[in-house]
């Protein structure tokens, strides 16, 4: 397994991330047997950095990360991350250490390797500081039940400076594919963390499993330069290749996907030019779709007429991707009427927590048209 000393901070970590945000699901939650046995193949194969956060798998992520790594595996063996969602803080009116408290202990962690606050933006500066988070972060650090402080990001492009400035950051993780490097903002967001060296942890480097199901023009595109890779180790090959990227997060689903990664990186093989072109010729293809850039990361799913919106847009994309209506067919056949597409009210909670900044609404109308 590649690993890589961050720069900054000086840990070593390995170069592929296991994302515990996509963990294999049964009719209970968690399929915990499958999962963990996904954990020990990869501490076993020498993958130390394990992410999770206070909401993934329905708030139950961080307890799995308890009772099938942290319970189970060497504490020197692999880092945990995890993070603060400012808003619960915000709304439940607890304090932000007493949330750090909760979260050590429900991880059942006398100290956290990594530490976020979840979704900054440009607001969430003078709420950090209002909540008293950037004093918690600085607390726990000098007692040592933290050992490095960051942030994710789900801005804009032009608040990232900011947020980088606003803290002395150990590293920040942003999403970065090369999806979004050509037609979105990942580009400037990687440049600025590099230009401040702090280290990078990449999420959604296929793109919420996008860059990984892509239509027949796109897989073409890369079967006929390697028919044996598969899509997605494109994409994460890719990241994996950019200066300064220290680990590429995997939200890994089933074993398969787990030994494939593992083989990707161990070691991992940079991308050539000749292989970037063929990245380049992907996203041509790309440019000619009309796909909605949902990464079903689900921070939607709170809307208040219960309509299953990435549940939509992945049935939407479906159909743009594969020519198939399988899933819009289903969500129209499974979802109550009141969870139907005609239920959106335009209330605007969902765009205003997403972090692709879809224009949700027209969307949803548009969907609701061709149904």
């Amino acid at each position: 397994m590649d690993k890589r000393i961050m720069s900054k901070i000086g840990e070593e970590v390995s170069r592929l991330g296991m994302g515990l945000m996509r963990l294999p699901t049964g009719e209970a939650g968690i399929d915990f047997e499958a999962a963990q046995a996904m954990i020990d193949r990869l501490i076993e194969s020498g993958v130390t950095y394990f992410d999770t956060a206070y909401f993934y798998h329905n708030r139950e992520s961080e307890t799995f990360a308890n009772k099938a790594l942290l319970s189970r595996h060497k504490r020197d063996s692999f880092t945990i991350a995890t993070k603060m969602p400012l808003n619960i803080v915000r709304d439940t009116g607890v304090t932000a250490q007493a949330f750090f408290d909760a979260q050590a202990k429900k991880l059942g962690a006398d100290v956290i390797d990594f530490y976020l606050l979840h979704g900054l933006r440009g607001a969430s500066i003078a709420e950090s500081e209002q909540l008293g988070a950037f004093d918690v972060l600085r607390k726990m650090k000098k007692d040592g039940r933290l050992r490095y402080y960051g942030f994710s990001y789900h801005g804009t492009t032009e608040d990232f400076p900011k947020v980088l400035d606003s803290f002395d950051w150990d590293f920040c993780q942003i999403q970065l594919n090369y999806y979004d490097w050509a037609a979105g903002d990942a580009k400037p967001l990687y440049e600025a963390a590099l230009a401040r060296n702090v280290p990078i942890v990449v999420m959604e480097p296929v793109r919420g499993g996008g860059l990984a199901n892509c239509n027949a023009e796109v897989t073409r595109v890369f079967k006929d330069a390697n028919p044996g890779a598969s899509v997605a180790s494109w994409a994460l090959r890719w990241c994996g290749t950019l200066p300064g990227v220290d680990v590429v997060l995997s939200g890994m689903s089933d074993m398969a996907q787990t030994e494939e990664n593992i083989n990707l990186f161990s070691p991992l093989k940079p991308l050539t030019d000749e292989e970037q072109s063929v990245i380049d010729k992907a996203m041509d293809a790309f440019r000619k779709l009309d796909l909605i850039p949902c990464t079903e990361c689900n921070y939607c799913d709170k809307c208040p007429q219960g309509i299953a919106i990435p549940r939509l847009f992945k049935g939407r994309n479906d159909v743009v991707r594969f020519g198939s209506s399988f899933y819009l067919q289903e969500y129209k056949k499974t979802e109550p009427p009141e969870k139907q597409v005609s239920a959106c009210v335009e209330c605007g909670a969902c765009e205003a927590i997403c972090p692709q900044s879809i224009d949700i609404i027209k969307r949803i109308k548009g969907i609701y048209a061709a149904l």
